[in-house]
């Protein structure tokens, strides 16, 4: 069952929640300045005028780092740690599945690049759900199968920030698996794919718990399933490299993130349960950059968690996935846990 979803697990929505509320850009305050110059011309107000610099110069300095802050600084569209069951396994020829996937995770540390808690207060919950429709084409070549998927990802946020409560529900991104290349021999299996990340909702600069980001994620697919006896050794890799985020300058460094599970069925007659492990290791290539210039010390992301997962398969092509993961290791992203439920159930819309 390959699991895909989209929602935020490097903390880019979430750095932006933090920050985006507490104050305007330089380049604002800096124009709203000359505005005010050219209007202004009194005796009081040049008299003044040192003083304002002065004050305005103050606060640049101490609102540019939240500004950029509030862009984005860092993240992913695919979640990353989703697809640890059976990733390169596609439906069978001319069979459709529709895949679910649910995710909680609680917003209560934001680490900077040394993996060390921030010490803004701060503090919320992201909820994601995404149904994944995945269709394998009746037509093959040799022991290649051809699939394709379409995944809407609809997200609730709620941030707390400094007293100021914010909530967001809507749909984030909208991801199209165009293609997906399967071959399978034996209890070997590997999938190649691309997909395209789609902007949901529209972006509110005044909403601070936004849910999504105006760019498109190109993400390369790669993944690996084998099934010796009661073992499954599974492994997704991606590479995520995006667009220019057309609202607010941000533009994320390529990222590389692998996914694997390990599982076994450790009871003869009770075949359809499996108990394994499952999580992620994730690691920026490039920097992030902000109006064309490194942000930060290039914000890099580096990511790894571990936790237990059950799957208990009821009939071929219907599952259900439950997952725990901890974070052993965050920069620039969230840390602590994420919580998963993840089903999949076989449908006839083509048959």
């Amino acid at each position: 069952m390959a699991l895909p979803y989209s929602a935020v697990s490097k903390g880019k929505g979430f750095v932006q929640s933090c920050h985006a509320a507490q104050g305007t850009s330089r380049d604002d305050i800096m124009a709203l300045q000359r505005k005010k110059l050219r209007k202004t011309h009194d005796s009081l107000f040049k008299k003044a005028l040192p003083f304002v610099l002065i004050t305005l110069a103050a606060w640049s300095l101490h609102a540019a780092p939240r500004a950029a802050y509030a862009t984005e600084g860092g993240g992913s569209t695919y979640p990353m740690g989703v697809n640890t069951v059976l990733p390169a396994i596609m439906p069978g020829l001319g069979k459709t599945e529709l895949l679910n996937y649910l995710a909680d995770i609680p917003l209560t540390s934001l680490n900077d690049s040394h993996g060390r808690h921030s010490p803004e207060a701060f503090g919320g919950n992201l909820f994601a759900f995404a149904p994944r429709l995945l269709h394998t084409w009746n037509f093959a070549l040799g022991d290649f199968h051809f699939s394709t998927g379409l995944s809407p990802v609809f997200q609730r946020k709620y941030v707390s920030v400094g007293g100021q409560n914010s909530y967001t529900f809507n749909m984030s991104s909208f991801d199209l698996q165009a293609l997906y290349v399967t071959w399978s021999k034996g209890d070997l299996h590997l999938l190649f794919g691309q997909d395209f990340w789609f902007p949901g909702s529209s972006y509110n600069h005044s909403d601070f718990s936004n849910v999504t980001a105006t760019r498109v994620t190109f993400m390369e697919e790669g993944a690996v399933t084998w099934t010796p006896g009661n073992w499954e050794f599974s492994l997704e890799n991606t590479v995520q490299m995006s667009t220019r985020n057309r609202d607010t300058g941000y533009h994320d460094g390529t990222l590389f993130n692998m996914d694997y599970g390990i599982s076994y069925r450790p009871f003869p007659k009770l075949r359809k349960l499996q108990f394994g492990v499952n999580g992620n290791w994730a690691y920026q290539t490039s920097n992030d950059t902000l109006n064309g210039q490194r942000y930060m010390d290039g914000y890099k992301l580096r990511n790894f968690t571990i936790g237990p997962q059950i799957v208990y398969d009821f009939s071929p092509g219907t599952a259900v996935v439950l997952k725990w993961q901890h974070a052993l290791d965050a920069r620039n992203t969230i840390g602590g846990d994420r919580y998963w439920v993840e089903f999949a159930l076989p449908i006839h819309l083509f048959d």
